[in-house]
């Protein structure tokens, strides 16, 4: 199945990939499928990003190394500036530390409530007839849960949908409403950026260009924060934008990163594991010690 994928892609030379989520957050994939493609592109080296839990480093990272594989900890926190959601990557986290796991435990019970309040409303109006109870049982394995959770969900009890249903099945349901995610947030992205240099980390603002003529004014505001690095390879960023963010992280001495954002079935750009990313990571390594 992942050869097919891979060789369709078609990819001359894999990258060192870091920007990956798994089942565990957002994605589709487990983390054994995320070894598996990893190791048939001929990965050596990636990170796990998931959003907001770092539950799974430890798994990923044992069973990388039995492939001779690295695995980077990290994770993406979600935050919000001026009504933004801003995504911050953070690597080379001490993923036990205490002050990132009771940030992210805030994190996530806000997502989680925010999640399941959309659900129930769902159903309340008859767009759904399906429960948010039911979707929080099956989906309690994990440290938060995403609007995604319901397709999921109701996959497992049988309804006719795929995961790659996920794009029309949400213009159908949660797309009739305005998007209210940011609003009560709890942490802005000063706040990521400075939670993961408590833990020892690099924090780099991901996929800039999402933010459209923001993105400089948002990344320059976090500078004085210890903003690290700029996620500058990235699918939806072309040559131009490629230079706008090199051309700013030279500017400021940061760390280029790069990624897929794979998330399994649910990406829906084009991408594959090892398609996007860096070609070595001795400057994040170099850059991190130098802190």
């Amino acid at each position: 199945m992942y050869n097919s994928l891979i060789m369709h892609k078609g990819i001359e030379k894999t990258m060192i990939d870091l920007h990956i989520h798994s089942d565990l957050s957002d994605g589709t994939d487990s983390i054994e499928a995320i070894v598996e493609i990893a190791r048939l592109s001929g990965i050596k080296e990636f990170s796990l990003t998931d959003h907001d839990t770092v539950s799974g480093i430890n798994r990923i990272s044992s069973i990388a190394s039995q492939y001779d594989m690295t695995v980077i900890p990290a994770i993406e926190l979600t935050s919000v500036s001026n009504g933004h959601s801003i995504h911050m990557l953070g690597y080379l986290i001490d993923h036990a530390n205490r002050q990132l796991l009771d940030f992210i435990k805030i994190t996530n019970e806000y997502t989680t409530k925010y999640s399941l309040d959309m659900i129930a409303k769902l159903k309340r109006l008859g767009v759904i007839d399906y429960s948010a109870a039911r979707v929080e049982k099956l989906m309690s394995f994990k440290d938060s849960i995403y609007l995604s959770d319901l397709i999921k969900a109701m996959i497992i009890d049988g309804h006719p949908y795929t995961l790659k249903d996920w794009p029309a099945f949400y213009m159908r349901t949660y797309n009739r409403f305005s998007y209210t995610f940011p609003e009560r947030f709890p942490f802005s992205s000063a706040d990521a950026v400075e939670i993961i240099i408590e833990a020892g980390g690099i924090p780099v603002f991901a996929h800039p260009a999402r933010l459209g003529n923001e993105d400089l004014k948002e990344m320059d505001k976090l500078l004085p924060h210890g903003l690290g690095g700029v996620e500058v390879y990235y699918p939806y960023h072309d040559d131009k934008l490629n230079k706008r963010y090199n051309d700013f992280v030279s500017k400021h001495n940061l760390v280029a990163t790069g990624g897929s954002d794979w998330h399994g079935d649910f990406t829906t750009w084009d991408a594959i594991i090892g398609q996007y990313g860096i070609k070595d990571t001795k400057l994040l390594y170099q850059f991190a010690d130098a802190r």
